[in-house]
């Protein structure tokens, strides 16, 4: 099943103060959405975005990634350890 990115967009949106109304980077934001949970799958994670916090992590991803595209600092400690918590309860075995 495909990730849905409604409700993700529109908390990427309000993280980045922008209206609901403002549809002018709605497709690129979808994109960057689209890219961020094909890049968590290619390293284990898949979302389910029936899970709150899944539609929250993949919202705080793609607006890290977002604001700092051009910087050359690495992820944030918080969102890193995130991004290894849910690895690692995707992958845990019994």
């Amino acid at each position: 099943m495909a990730y849905d990115s409604t409700t993700t967009l529109a908390l990427v949106k309000a993280r980045l103060n922008r209206l609901a109304t403002d549809t002018g980077l709605d497709d690129y934001l979808n994109k960057r959405i689209e890219a961020a949970v094909a890049e968590l799958q290619r390293s284990g994670i898949t979302l389910d975005e029936s899970k709150p916090d899944d539609i929250l992590f993949c919202a705080d991803y793609v607006v890290w990634q977002y604001q700092c595209r051009d910087a050359t600092s690495g992820m944030p400690e918080w969102l890193r350890l995130r991004r290894r918590e849910r690895w690692l309860n995707e992958h845990a075995t019994g």
